[in-house]
């Protein structure tokens, strides 16, 4: 006799609603303890896809360009930022091609033209949001990886389990099909453009 209760609760255990009923648990709890992960992968993702070729996504350039004073030396060139230019600090000045100078900022870089006295720098600011996040997505933060591994297999479990959640004619076997191959030809049609 309890070999055939054991036997029943096993069988229950293992059916099609019990496992339907747990799926959509893990499933729900799950999604909601990864919200935040897929934020900063969603965000950073948009912000990645839509970057310029030379720019950083992560910083922003704030450059100027004016004609100062012709042929002043190296000196001299200190002494303009010194007095002139506030929150940039000018680290070093180098000979350049053409007669010029190369200008090394924190955080920047600049040209100075003693002949035509054309003075132009651009400084590169740190967004620290989108820094933050684009380090998280390309896994460039310390011990993100564990994280960042756990976020994917999340994934993978969300997106297996959300085959089975749902039955009848919106279900996987019904209309869920068409989307699936749908979705996968869309990824070989890119593979093969």
């Amino acid at each position: 006799m309890p070999s055939t209760i054991l036997k029943d609760l096993n069988m229950k255990s293992f059916s099609k609603k019990h496992i339907r009923k747990w799926l959509r648990i893990i499933h729900r709890d799950l999604g909601y303890f990864l919200v935040g992960i897929t934020l900063v992968y969603a965000v950073s993702g948009i912000i990645l896809n839509h970057k310029k070729v030379s720019k950083d996504p992560a910083y922003k350039t704030i450059s100027f360009k004016n004609n100062i004073e012709k042929s002043l030396t190296t000196s001299e060139i200190e002494l303009f930022f010194f007095k002139n230019v506030d929150n940039i600090t000018l680290k070093k000045i180098l000979p350049g091609e053409n007669n010029q100078y190369q200008l090394i900022f924190e955080g920047g870089i600049g040209s100075y033209e003693p002949e035509t006295g054309q003075l132009f720098y651009e400084i590169y600011q740190r967004k620290p949001l989108i820094f933050f996040i684009n380090k998280l997505h390309y896994n460039q933060k310390k011990h993100w990886t564990i994280p960042a591994d756990f976020f994917s297999i999340g994934l993978i479990f969300l997106t297996l389990s959300g085959l089975f959640m749902v039955r009848g004619k919106n279900g996987f076997q019904n209309r869920g099909i068409w989307f699936i191959t749908g979705g996968i030809i869309l990824v070989l049609i890119y593979i093969w453009i």
